[in-house]
């Protein structure tokens, strides 16, 4: 291979590996809790948070969920990385990694979590398993500037949609507390739509916790094309296009409006 042969192919490598190599869009939503206080830079807890959020990309990516944890009282830090089920490993890695250090560089609170389409990171000095406690956030979505034309029903066939997807995820112990699902709203309407939880909580829990978001989920966007609920054990999310990458079953409806 001549020199101005190996130096083209290299230069085609870098631009395929540019054009192909996952982009990670900005934060959702970032919680910076501030009631338990802030850490001191270069502390204890600092360098325990810091091996925590750096370990999460790594051990959480293959199976898209993980916890762990560094240090000891006062000065310990649990943390829980969790990625959408539908994303590939290599993506999960790429979001959690941009998430890891998007939350090092705004949070400087004991207490803090992180959310992207694909993955969100969270951390805490308490245990985590033991914070169960709903606390939804509403990002906007470009889809929530949008109303639908049928205000009156269009909730309807997104909470039955819900409602089916909340059972799915928290009781079908394969699917890995994550369902996605489809409903025709009319001829040429359909929503899609996903519920995950965390995979450290019960199937009550976890059907506790998407009853939760729904009602946020209802207040935020129940005219809207679109809408998410995010929170630290659970997720849920509708739209007029479909946004992952899994397949979902058909849910059964009443007739489509418009036939």
């Amino acid at each position: 291979m001549t020199r101005h042969a190996l130096v083209a192919m290299c230069f085609l490598i870098v631009l395929l590996s540019t054009i192909f190599a996952p982009v990670v869009a900005d934060p959702l939503y970032t919680a910076c809790s501030t009631e338990y206080g802030n850490y001191d830079l270069g502390s204890p807890f600092e360098k325990n948070l810091k091996v925590v959020v750096e370990t999460l990309p790594s051990i959480s990516s293959s199976t898209g969920f993980n916890n762990t944890a560094s240090g000891i009282f006062p000065d310990n830090v649990s943390g829980q990385a969790l990625c959408r089920g539908d994303v590939t490993s290599s993506a999960c890695q790429t979001c959690l990694r941009e998430a890891s250090q998007k939350l090092l560089e705004e949070c400087k609170s004991k207490d803090a979590t992180i959310w992207y389409e694909a993955c969100q990171i969270r951390y805490s000095f308490q245990n985590l398993t033991s914070l169960n406690v709903y606390a939804g956030k509403y990002p906007v979505l470009e889809s929530e500037k949008k109303s639908v034309s049928d205000t009156v029903h269009f909730y309807d066939y997104v909470k039955l949609l819900m409602d089916n997807l909340s059972i799915d995820a928290a009781l079908n112990h394969s699917k890995l507390m994550f369902a996605t699902g489809e409903i025709k709203f009319s001829s040429n309407e359909t929503i899609y739509g996903h519920a995950q939880c965390t995979r450290d909580i019960r199937e009550d829990e976890c059907q506790e916790c998407l009853s939760f978001a729904l009602l946020d989920l209802k207040g935020c966007c129940s005219s809207k094309q679109g809408g998410i609920v995010v929170s630290g054990s659970c997720n849920l999310r509708f739209e007029l296009y479909k946004y992952y990458n899994a397949s979902s079953h058909l849910i059964a409806s009443p007739t489509p409006k418009g036939e």
